[in-house]
């Protein structure tokens, strides 16, 4: 019983690239088609992910490489546990930084024990959402006086080249 229950979990498809240009990546699978955004491992160590956009036909995805695609050719061989990207939420991520995994890339301790959910989801419902108008301050007297931001809305920032548009938008990361 022991060893059935080890082997559903370490249960891997198998399939072969056909096909590789720039970043995506076409993959013939025999039997078991992963269903679209799973993530797909192949190239030396396993180093290179690729995530299934489409479903081609019975036996084909085509997927987009998330890393470098060096290395990779025509008869590779791709192997997927049927899991999708995931990336750390919570609490404990405010203030890291992180790479497209959810690995953390701040040169700080790694993250452990922290819950991790796939990165396709359905929005929020409306009635869950918020609806309060309110200010978004800049902590740039110009902007926050004369042209006020909503926090959460959109705005543009139209110029010509040299006039400052990155310092301004610098200078709001940096108070905020």
């Amino acid at each position: 019983m022991e060893a059935i229950a080890e082997n559903k979990n370490t249960s891997l498809n198998h399939g072969k690239i056909i096909s590789v240009r720039g970043s995506v990546v076409d993959v013939w699978f025999e039997n078991n088609l992963p269903p679209v955004y799973t993530l797909l491992h192949t190239g030396k160590n396993k180093q290179i992910s690729i995530e299934v956009l489409a479903q081609l036909d019975s036996q084909r995805v085509r997927g987009i490489a998330l890393t470098p695609t060096q290395g990779l050719a025509r008869g590779t061989i791709v192997e997927t546990n049927g899991k999708e990207l995931t990336v750390p939420v919570g609490k404990k991520i405010m203030g890291r930084m992180f790479d497209v995994f959810g690995n953390t890339i701040d040169h700080l301790q790694p993250l452990s024990d922290i819950e991790r959910r796939n990165i396709h989801q359905s929005p929020p419902p409306l009635s869950k959402r918020s609806t309060k108008s309110e200010i978004f301050l800049t902590g740039i007297k110009a902007i926050d006086i004369l042209i006020p931001l909503e926090r959460g809305g959109k705005s543009g920032l139209f110029g010509g080249a040299g006039v400052g548009k990155t310092v301004l938008l610098t200078e709001m990361i940096h108070n905020m």
